[in-house]
């Protein structure tokens, strides 16, 4: 053979592996592909079932709560007519119950929450609250929307001053 014909079978061979290269590599980006677009299609769908859980959580623990404001309420209504003398059967210690009287005999968490809905604004209702931290009079309340805490606001049940952090 000569050597010009010995070069083309060489350029041809190259040409082929480069043709079969090329030829897997589109077949890997489809498949590669699809696969992408079932798994974003799962996510999408799993997060928005997640998203549904916490709503529902959401919406359960609002009702759990007003459920035991009413009771509470009805309850503490119940015992001050069957016992004047004593307004909340909560109340266990001389310390705690000096506290209460002192506060005018309104719980002072639910004050401190009854101030943070007021600084918060007209859109309280929507959002759930929960005392995060008390030091001395200043209670810390936690705004709560979909199980995530989206801000603090600190109030000071003495003054009645409420401020967002």
């Amino acid at each position: 053979m000569r050597k010009s014909t010995k070069v083309l079978i060489g350029i041809l061979i190259i040409l082929i592996i480069c043709l079969v290269s090329y030829i897997i590599y589109i077949s890997q980006n489809e498949i590669t592909s699809t696969i992408n677009i079932e798994n974003e299609t799962q996510n999408e769908v799993e997060n928005e079932n997640i998203v549904n859980e916490i709503e529902n959580t959401t919406n359960t623990t609002n009702t759990l709560e007003e459920n035991n404001i009413q009771n509470q309420t009805t309850q503490n209504a119940s015992n001050e007519t069957a016992n004047p003398n004593i307004s909340n059967n909560n109340i266990t210690g001389k310390e705690e119950q000096e506290s209460y009287e002192q506060s005018g005999g309104i719980n002072p968490d639910e004050k401190a929450i009854d101030l943070a809905k007021q600084e918060w604004g007209e859109t309280a209702e929507n959002y759930l609250f929960a005392v995060e931290d008390i030091q001395g009079n200043i209670y810390r309340i936690a705004v709560i929307s979909n199980a995530t805490t989206i801000g603090y606001i600190e109030v000071n049940i003495d003054t009645g001053e409420a401020k967002e952090v």
